[in-house]
């Protein structure tokens, strides 16, 4: 193999041993990055299909958001977002989304979501509903001809969540990967990946229409090794100049984060980055459009 390939391979046989852990780490849409990923209690984009369902119920028209990301400046290894939402119908809206982390040619974690949601009794209240399928294939492997490793894997969960807004704040509660999928490449061991379920409760407050600030917590059932506490943080900022211009801030759970956004009309433009100290940096770019 060349260079490249044995790059992708040793990061890949990391991979499978965390598979639960990859799929929690994307975190989709650069602007929620740039916010430090405390957009639970926000949840007012296409990418509202992952990050809260509940949010759909408050949208118009139909969203359409796509994002690309460089990780740690490694070649082959990316993540990609696609999320679209629509809403004819007074208080509800349905949506979809799929989201992949691969390594070229070698692994792939795929994420694939369906959501809807609707506004209850109160005028400013939302309950939304998701359904989502994990799936992890690693096409690599046949290069080693080993017959333990199956040719992928494949588990469902669901999501559930509340959105409440007011004219300056809300609060938001998620609860996530309801059912416990499991995952396993190896078709000869019991042993296998589970996708956590999580709880997550935010709040935000906009200030004179110009700038939000909200924080979450996140509440994992179990979490990978990599991690040191079972609780979890995000806190962000995001300004807005004159409509059209976008500064973003935040942390997420001790890593910093910073964006820009770009709005013309029915097309905005959102750029990120998310610092992750021993690998690298994240950069992601995503361009969405509305009408």
């Amino acid at each position: 193999m060349g260079v490249r390939k044995g790059i992708a391979v040793a990061l890949a046989a990391l991979v499978p041993a965390a598979a639960s852990g990859g799929f929690l780490a994307i975190e989709e849409g650069a602007r929620a990055t740039g916010m430090g990923g405390a957009f639970t209690a926000v949840a007012d984009d296409a990418t509202a299909v992952f990050w809260n369902p509940a949010g759909l119920a408050f949208m118009e028209g139909f969203s359409l958001t796509g994002m690309g990301t460089r990780l740690f400046a490694v070649d082959g290894l990316s993540e990609s977002v696609v999320s679209l939402t629509y809403s004819r119908w007074a208080g509800s809206g349905v949506g979809a989304g799929w989201a992949r982390t691969a390594v070229e040619g070698v692994y792939g974690e795929d994420t694939f979501v369906v959501s809807a949601g609707r506004r209850l009794f109160a005028e400013g209240l939302a309950l939304g509903g998701a359904f989502r399928v994990y799936r992890l294939s690693a096409p690599g492997y046949e290069y080693y001809n080993d017959p333990n490793f199956s040719d992928g894997a494949q588990d469902y969960a669901l999501d559930v969540g509340l959105l409440y807004r007011a004219r300056t704040w809300s609060a938001g509660l998620t609860f996530r990967n309801i059912g416990r999928p499991e995952m396993s490449l190896i078709g000869t061991t019991e042993e296998v990946d589970r996708i956590s379920p999580e709880v997550r409760v935010g709040g935000g407050y906009t200030f004179r229409e110009v700038m939000l600030i909200s924080g979450e917590v996140r509440f994992p059932d179990r979490v990978p090794g990599y991690y040191t506490r079972n609780v979890r943080y995000a806190l962000g900022t995001e300004i807005w100049f004159v409509g059209v211009f976008a500064l973003r801030a935040g942390i997420n759970d001790g890593r910093a984060t910073a964006g820009l956004g770009l709005k013309i009309s029915w097309l905005t433009l959102d750029a990120s980055l998310l610092s992750v100290r021993r690998p690298g940096t994240k950069y992601r770019l995503s361009l969405s459009l509305d009408f």
